[in-house]
Parts: structure tokens; sequence; C-alpha cells
């Protein structure tokens, strides 16, 4: 199906990955634009309405693919998707990249990650380094497991200092530990308090009732890719929390042999800051470049667009002729 808005052509795609078909939205203004993939976070949240609804304009420099993960949206089903695992989406990355590496004719492609997405493409760029330009890592995940350590303290430092008496009771009753990840008491307070205190998908101005809208107002997605992405956030944190939990990236994917470029959020707590510059720090690549983004927390690609897109522009593509 392809959908034309003024200049942008939109072409919703299926591919067969592995005996499931695979769903992604394609956006180019130009086909000879060097072609940009984009890996969503989670797991099980596409994040194709959020971006549209921001109105960032990379489009006008790549043609990007908002491919959607095995378990969600247009690639949500129950009956073909099998078990969902890091290491099969990380497959069906691959797959979509040879997908677009052919369909474009271009012999490389810019990858781009997103917080859970960052894990899935990372792991793409260090094992088969030969399909890209460079890495771009959004809300970086490091270590899960001490990055929601951080979390938790930066809860309850922000209560005590807004001298929010309810939430520091609230969050001091849930014990935080290894099991986090299972616990329904910690999401609570993650749902109550983290955009709220500005550490979540947005330091300030947003909501998880946002996110919905945003999804209901996309008018490319059908109701029913609408309903399947609500059972995908569900269905994927089920089947990759434990994963997710117990994930280090810089055990993961050590070593790349492409330009690395890390964008964070000083106020990021869905991935911690302190954890994304550990995850810089410590991997090899051939050049590296980490930028920390000042005014933003999860989501500096839609909080500070006009910054993000000279580091792409001109830094990224600039690092790459």
């Amino acid at each position: 199906m392809n959908i034309t808005n003024q200049n942008m052509n939109v072409t919703k795609e299926y591919i067969d990955t592995g005996g499931h078909i695979s769903g992604m939205f394609i956006e180019s203004t130009d086909i000879n634009n060097p072609v940009l993939l984009f890996v969503h976070g989670g797991p099980g949240f596409p994040q194709y309405a959020q971006v549209k609804a921001s109105g960032l304009s990379w489009a006008n420099h790549f043609t990007v693919c908002y491919w959607e993960q095995r378990g969600t949206g247009l690639s949500y089903n129950a009956s073909t998707q099998g078990e969902v695992t890091l290491e099969r989406i990380v497959a069906d990355g691959l797959e979509v990249v040879n997908h677009l590496k052919q369909k474009y004719n271009q012999e490389k492609i810019y990858l781009c990650g997103h917080s859970w997405g960052s894990l899935v493409s990372s792991i793409m760029a260090s094992r088969q380094p030969e399909h890209f330009l460079a890495y771009i890592g959004v809300g970086q995940l490091g270590r899960h497991y001490e990055s929601n350590r951080d979390t938790y303290d930066f809860l309850l430092e922000t209560a005590i200092e807004r001298e929010d008496k309810v939430a520091e009771k609230h969050i001091r009753s849930v014990k935080f530990d290894k099991e986090f990840y299972k616990s329904q008491e910690y999401r609570k307070i993650l749902g109550r308090y983290l955009n709220k205190y500005g550490g979540g998908t947005k330091r300030e101005g947003y909501s998880s009732l946002q996110g919905v809208k945003d999804i209901i107002a996309c008018k490319h997605y059908s109701w029913n890719d609408r309903l399947n992405i609500l059972k995908g956030i569900f269905g994927s944190y089920d089947a990759l929390g434990e994963t997710l939990a117990n994930a280090d990236a810089t055990v993961m994917a050590p070593h790349f042999d492409v330009p690395v470029f890390i964008v964070h959020g000083v106020y990021d707590y869905q991935t911690s800051y302190k954890e994304a510059k550990r995850f810089y720090e410590r991997i090899e690549a051939p050049s590296k470049q980490m930028y920390t983004f000042e005014h933003s927390a999860h989501s500096p690609f839609v909080e500070e667009q006009e910054r993000f897109m000279e580091v792409l522009v001109e830094d990224v593509v600039g690092a790459v002729r």
C-alpha cells in the first residue's frame, strides 16, 4: 500500500521472515537518499506513530524504514510468530536489512536503535558490520538491572526533593531486587511517577495515555494494527522481560567494525545515562562519539529535534563520507 503525503512517499510493506510475515513502514522523499533502519523499543512498542506526531523530518535526508518487530503491530500474528526471543528478533532484523539493501540497491545502510531496540541493533551491527555504514544508539541500553536501580533511586530522591510524601511512601513500600521485572508494584511506581518526574519518555509533557492517543491518531494504521500493538506490548514484555532484565549490551555487542554514535538524554531514567556512558566507554569501534542531550529524557530525537538532525546529517553522514 502506497500513501503519498506532499513530497513524502509512505509505503506499508510486508516480507517473509522465517515463515512469519513481518511488517514495516518506509518513508522517503528521494529513493536515492541513504537508507536508515529504525529499530523500535519496548519490547513490543512500535514508535512510528510517536515519531510522526513529533514531526521529525529525517525522511528528508534518509529513506527511513520503521520495522515492527515480531510479536507486535504490523508483525503480530499469534499463529505464526512462535516463541518471541531476542535471537529471533535479531535474525528478523537482518532479513529486513537484506530486503532494504536489495530494494534500494544500496551496499550498506544506516542502523538506528532506540531503547530495547538499541540492544537488538547493537547485536546486529556487532555481528554483521558488513551491512552497515554506522550504528546510532538512542537511549542506549547497557545493563538493564543496574539501569533500573538508577531509576528507582531517581524516583525516591525526586519524591524526597519535592516533599511528595505520598509518593515517597509508595516508592519506599516497593522492594527493588533482581526480580524487579516480575513486580507489578514496581511497574506501578514507574507508570505513576517516571513521566511525572521527567525521567520517562520525555523530560516534560508526555504520558502513557499520550502514547495511546498517538497510535489511535496515526492514519496509516488500521484498527486491527492498533489492536495488535496493544496485544504486542503485553505479550512481548511477557516473552522478553527476563532476557531484558539480565541483559548487558557490552557483553552481547562488545566490538563494532563500524563508526558508533550514542545519543542520550541526561534526564533519561528508562535507560539510564550512567549505563549508556558505561556502554560507550567499554565498546571497541574504529571511531565512536557520545552526545549528551541536556534537555532530554528518553527521546532526544523527539525532544531536541534540531540538534538530533545536526548530529545525523553533519556528524554521522559527514563521518561516513
